[in-house]
């Protein structure tokens, strides 16, 4: 059974315009700042339904409106969801590129519809942009396959390369058989798997751009939940987890690997005495001083209060015990100044290196926690290791 072309095409507008429903309806759900990309998305749907009437109107109205006026329109939807999606992966989204290249084909097709007819030339200007638009959003996708980014960026993506190897199909079929005389109407293979695609795939593509949205909101939710909002260092939970996953590998490896437990003295008469604006600023300045003694692949995080855990990869206790000192001598020096005062920032530290018997890093931590409390007991402003075994 062979589609009808003005079938496809009316599927294809009640498609879009159910889409801009959904799509208006599922952006409320987003925060503000999360909307921009959405709503030019959702212009450029708006376009694609309008651009389907006005190419089913063919010989209802002028050639030119339908033609030009109707690809144009579609093109421009394609340009904006380049756009958009470029937008959201952070890419400068070059506006004026993407609608330069379709002010220029419909220029071409205003031209090979009026000044030189010709079907299959408006068919390669057509398809031509087509491919320009959809390379475009499937390369500003493509870090998602290289860096295991989100599943809906890949289908997206993925979705978006498949529009180009459409597109490219209908211009080589054109191209190796040109065809002065014709319409969209007498649709061949190529043709028909071109509208199909731009009817009921721009569907797919939007809820693929959504749920790009939709998992990047959840990715948000799972760093908040993970990174102390504070200090900007790990959370307990965000610690754990990366901790495990050191701790396995160490054991995989069979590399070594220390932790330090790290406390501020007299944190609470600090607090106390200046305010809580004080305390704050001192885990602040605790934290960015530990950064700048810590490696690359050393982990920081906030147990919570004024209580900081480094989990320090292929180091042994001796290794930790240095890296601790570093670290006691860096705060020793770099005094916070508060309120005009400067505020010294002894710190209790406890060292302690993986056992094979440890279960999880909860064994590893609390074997640093009892040193540390050995350090405090001892006066404080001190390292002390946990024993060996």
């Amino acid at each position: 059974m062979e589609l009808d072309v003005r079938s496809v095409m009316l599927v294809g507008v009640l498609l879009s315009a159910l889409t801009v429903v959904l799509l208006t309806q599922a952006g409320r759900s987003f925060p503000i700042e999360r909307r921009r990309h959405l709503r030019i998305w959702t212009v450029a749907l708006v376009m694609q339904p309008l651009a389907w009437l006005l190419l089913a109107a063919r010989g209802s109205v002028p050639d030119l409106v339908s033609i030009a006026l109707g690809n144009g329109l579609l093109l421009f939807g394609f340009a904006e969801m380049c756009r958009a999606v470029r937008g959201f992966r952070g890419l400068p989204e070059q506006p004026w590129r993407w609608w330069g290249t379709v002010l220029a084909a419909t220029v071409l097709l205003v031209l090979f519809a009026e000044v030189w007819p010709h079907y299959s030339a408006r068919v390669l200007v057509n398809s031509s942009t087509a491919m320009v638009l959809f390379s475009g959003m499937a390369l500003a996708l493509a870090p998602a396959f290289r860096f295991g980014g989100f599943s809906a960026a890949r289908f997206t993506g993925a979705f978006a390369a498949f529009g180009v190897l459409v597109a490219a199909w209908r211009f080589v079929e054109h191209l190796l058989a040109m065809r002065p005389d014709g319409s969209l109407l007498e649709a061949g293979p190529s043709d028909m798997m071109v509208f199909v695609y731009a009817c009921v795939g721009v569907t797919f593509l939007s809820l693929g751009f959504i749920l790009m949205h939709t998992e990047r909101a959840y990715d948000d939710l799972r760093k908040l939940a993970s990174v102390d909002a504070l200090t900007g260092v790990l959370a307990r939970n965000g610690l754990v987890e990366q901790g495990e996953r050191l701790l396995s590998e160490a054991r995989r490896y069979q590399r070594p690997m220390s932790a330090l437990l790290i406390d501020l003295d007299h944190f609470k008469g600090v607090n106390d005495s200046l305010g809580h604006e004080a305390g704050d600023r001192l885990l602040q300045h605790l934290a960015e001083r530990a950064r700048l003694v810590l490696r690359g692949e050393d982990l920081l995080g906030r147990l919570g209060g004024d209580e900081f855990v480094a989990l320090l990869p292929s180091t042994d206790a001796t290794g930790a015990r240095v890296v601790a000192e570093r670290l006691r001598d860096a705060l020793a020096h770099e005094h916070l100044r508060v309120h005009g005062m400067e505020v010294p920032m002894p710190l209790s530290i406890g060292a302690a290196q993986a056992r094979l018997g440890d279960d999880d890093l909860g064994d590893l931590l609390k074997r640093a926690d009892q040193a540390m409390y050995r350090a405090k007991r001892a006066g404080g402003d001190r390292v002390e290791t946990a024993p060996a075994s």
